[in-house]
């Protein structure tokens, strides 16, 4: 190896000071094999000997520069770890990224075009009524944010107003479909047959539609239809019998699940015969505590039901209690490193100690969606020569591109999932671009770029509105627990990433195919 000139460290945090805190610019991690370091700016990923790690962790964590001369190596190994980190800078332009001075993004560049032209999806709130009182659900008295059922039902003038805004503002949309949400939906399918009758005629037969239903109400004829009409179906059923009936339970109190299940063989059966079943999936909700327990009920539970496809998809997620304050730890700062070390996230946590144990050999079905998700950020990760010069608005939609949630009363969000916030708009009057712009655009990146400049996860980063904004507007201290669930679940992918590419790097071929969505 050629000689390596020699370096001060005060030089070497001198040049790096130079773009900022020198936690934002990096990440170490290391596997059960080998140390790695993740570049910021060019998306890049080094392998490390143990000093270059010890120095390098130590340096992104702000320790102080007296300290880090006292770590426990000697003078060689010490010099040789600084001169190797310079000669990475100088050769592989790592610890470099520049400030984060603004995000920016296709809301900031086409807005008005997509917003006109771009426009991909419309679900529909066809009615606010659900025959179920879930204990976790928004309606339920016992959720911190609390709210009554509504009773109304989304009238035809508004659903046709919101179809036929869709076929005006996809002239040049990738894909369009239309979907449908509740409540729940099925208590107005009088609507969801005429919506897509009238969808079909705009849009032409092969239109595709979707629906998210609890599925107690589904009878022969309701699933003949979904089948024969180009429907994906999400299907509420949240495990085994014990666990689903613990939360999902009928107006009078009783379980659901047999309903539930019955519902599900009759949508399985007609899509069978249509040759459609992979468009049948599941949304599983899990409440704590026992979190790993109840993973393997789940798993356990889908093993044994014959009746459940093998390669059916199954999303789960976590109760949400809705938005809450919470203080801004720094990246890599000594409350972040503290959460980083005593958080794990329990699904991941789940599937590394499920596929440690050589007798389970079963696919674990509904770990396998958020877990490639994660492995696909990694493997489609921003990768450049040089560091980048922008940044984007992390994992931010357009407002209104990929869908638009209309409610019963034809206002417009942004999706299910961001709660009572301000529209975008409404079937009447369209798009309020200027409050899009304002609100979505302008404020959210003039406030973000102040927490986002400090991150080392910002070009990795899938966060978007939710959780960023109540009634009134922005609100990004709801958003700081977030921020950390996603540093630990971006750290953790870097580490499974790198663990499979030295055990068998084969296996990331399939991230190849694969879309993040």
């Amino acid at each position: 190896m050629k000689e390596q000139k020699k370096i001060s460290l005060e030089s070497l945090v001198s040049e790096i000071e130079k773009n900022g805190r020198i936690g934002r610019l990096g990440k170490v991690f290391k596997t059960e094999k080998n140390y790695y370091f993740y570049d910021t700016g060019t998306g890049k990923v080094a392998k490390l000997n143990s000093n270059v790690y010890i120095v390098l962790k130590s340096l992104l964590e702000g320790m102080p520069v007296e300290d880090i001369k006292n770590l426990q190596l000697s003078k060689s190994e010490f010099e040789d770890a600084i001169s190797e980190i310079k000669s990475a800078m100088e050769n592989e332009h790592i610890l470099q990224a520049p400030p984060l001075k603004t995000l920016t993004g296709d809301a900031v560049t086409e807005l008005d075009d997509i917003l006109e032209n771009k426009v991909e999806n419309v679900t529909l709130e066809v009615t606010e009524k659900c025959n179920l009182r879930c204990k976790y659900c928004i309606y339920h008295p016992s959720h911190p944010e609390y709210r009554a059922f509504g009773h109304e039902n989304m009238k035809w003038d508004v659903a046709k107003k919101a179809i036929d805004f869709l076929k005006e503002h996809s002239q040049n949309a990738e894909n369009r479909h239309i979907g449908f949400y509740g409540g729940e939906p099925l208590l107005n399918f009088e609507l969801i047959e005429r919506a897509v009758e009238y969808a079909k005629k705009l849009f032409g037969e092969d239109m595709s539609f979707a629906i998210t239903t609890n599925a107690t109400l589904v009878n022969d004829k309701i699933a003949e239809y979904f089948a024969k009409n180009n429907f994906n179906i999400i299907i509420s059923l949240d495990g085994p019998q014990e666990m689903h009936d613990a939360n999902r339970l009928m107006v009078n109190g009783t379980g659901s699940f047999e309903k539930t299940v019955m519902g599900a063989k009759k949508l399985f059966e007609a899509f069978h015969k249509e040759g459609k079943s992979s468009k049948i999936g599941f949304n599983m909700v899990v409440s704590g505590p026992g979190y790993l327990e109840q993973y393997t009920k789940i798993q356990e539970f889908i093993e044994k039901s014959e009746w459940i496809p093998k390669d059916v998809m199954i999303l789960t997620a976590t109760v949400d209690h809705g938005p809450s304050e919470s203080d801004y730890f720094l990246p890599q700062g000594k409350e972040d490193r503290w959460f980083m070390e005593e958080f794990y996230e329990p699904l991941m946590k789940w599937e590394e100690v499920y596929k440690s144990n050589p007798d389970n050999t079963e696919k674990t079905l509904f770990t396998d969606g958020y877990m490639d998700k994660g492995m696909m950020i990694i493997h489609k990760r921003l990768l450049t020569e040089t560091p980048i010069q922008q940044y984007g608005m992390n994992g931010c939609c357009v407002p209104g591109q990929r869908r638009i949630y209309v409610t019963t009363k034809g206002e417009f969000l942004h999706c299910e999932k961001v709660g009572n916030i301000p529209c975008l708009g409404n079937v009447n009057e369209g798009f309020d671009k200027e409050k899009i712009k304002k609100l979505y655009v302008e404020d959210f990146i003039e406030e973000a770029k102040e927490y986002c400049k400090e991150c080392w996860a910002v070009n990795l980063c899938t966060l978007c509105y939710v959780n960023c904004y109540d009634a009134n507007g922005l609100h990004l201290s709801y958003r700081h627990n977030s921020c950390r669930n996603e540093r630990k679940y971006l750290e953790d992918n870097l580490r499974r990433y790198h663990a499979l590419m030295e055990a068998n790097p084969s296996e990331l071929e399939q991230y190849n195919e694969m879309e993040i969505h």
